[in-house]
């Protein structure tokens, strides 16, 4: 037999008698795993509720678009629909405030979260 082929053996042996430390090892108390849980779980609930908040907005607009005349057939300011400035200024005002908000409730859930 070749040398390589018995440190080939010696450490095929060898590994087949110890465990993978990771497998083993706790490296979080249960503690830390249980604020690491509330705080995926309390940033998620706060992600999920405004990204329903711009999808509906998102949607209602084309939607009103196809289906009210009001929207988009009668004349509001300087002749022009409330379709029209919805899109050139009042969606996007909407969305920065909408961004604004999050921002502001984002860093109170984590000062809260800090705090625990």
């Amino acid at each position: 037999m070749s040398q390589m082929e018995i440190a080939t053996q010696k450490s095929q042996k060898h590994r087949g008698t110890q465990e993978d430390a990771s497998l083993t090892t706790q490296f979080v108390t249960d503690a830390e795993l249980e604020k690491v849980n509330a705080s995926f779980s309390a940033q998620r609930r706060l992600s999920f509720s405004f990204g329903i908040y711009f999808f509906l907005i998102t949607l209602i607009i084309p939607f009103l678009s196809g289906t009210s005349e009001w929207w988009y057939g009668t004349p509001l300011i300087f002749g022009l629909t409330l379709n029209f400035w919805t899109t050139l200024l009042l969606f996007h005002v909407f969305y920065w405030l909408l961004a604004f908000v999050f921002v502001k409730r984002a860093n109170r859930l984590e000062d809260e979260l800090s705090d625990l």
